[in-house]
């Protein structure tokens, strides 16, 4: 499978699947351990990606604060914990999805796509509820309720995207196969 393909299909299961109350969430794990096998081939097919190691670390975070926040106890923790803490544990998983936007939308530009202002997009998205965040929780601008859907829209423009341009050779794809040139 295409390496975006694996990326949105474990981002959608980290967004779409509820964590039970009383069990491990193993649907989190999961879908960053998809995340973690397309960025690996992702990686390993387009070698001259932006931003190449710090996507490394990043991901590799992420999965581990889906690990050790897939107890009931460590959610349940959370629950009660200061906004700060609960926008600290978004860091990795958000910030490796804005520095795949910004890679791939540098991929898709350098290959004439349009797509890439739609990566920009979504990566600007993400950007901003991430700062939004820190306003409304510390310095209390009340009137920034509500910007971590722009975040979310974000995300989903992420999943959206790697589904539909997950094929393209920019993307990360292999190249397609000529009949012709391979028989010949």
């Amino acid at each position: 499978m295409k390496p975006l393909y694996w990326i949105a299909i474990g981002l959608a299961i980290v967004i779409f699947t509820a964590a039970p109350d009383d069990a491990w969430d193993v649907s989190e794990v999961l879908g960053m351990l998809f995340v973690l096998l397309g960025w690996s081939q992702l990686s390993r097919n387009v070698p001259d990606l932006p931003l190449r190691l710090t996507q490394w670390y990043l991901v590799v975070l992420a999965l581990l604060m889906a690990g050790v926040l897939s107890a009931p106890d460590a959610r349940a923790w959370l629950d009660d914990a200061d906004p700060a803490v609960v926008w600290a544990s978004s860091l990795p998983a958000l910030g490796f999805q804005a520095a795949l936007c910004h890679a791939m939308a540098a991929q898709a530009l350098q290959a004439g796509a349009r797509s890439g202002w739609w990566w920009r997009l979504a990566e600007v998205a993400i950007l901003a509820a991430l700062v939004a965040n820190v306003l409304y929780n510390s310095a209390e601008w009340t009137w920034l309720y509500g910007a971590g859907t722009i975040g979310l829209g974000g995300v989903l423009l992420v999943i959206l995207l790697g589904a539909l341009h997950g094929a393209k050779p920019w993307a990360g794809a292999p190249e397609p196969v000529d009949p012709e040139v391979s028989a010949g």
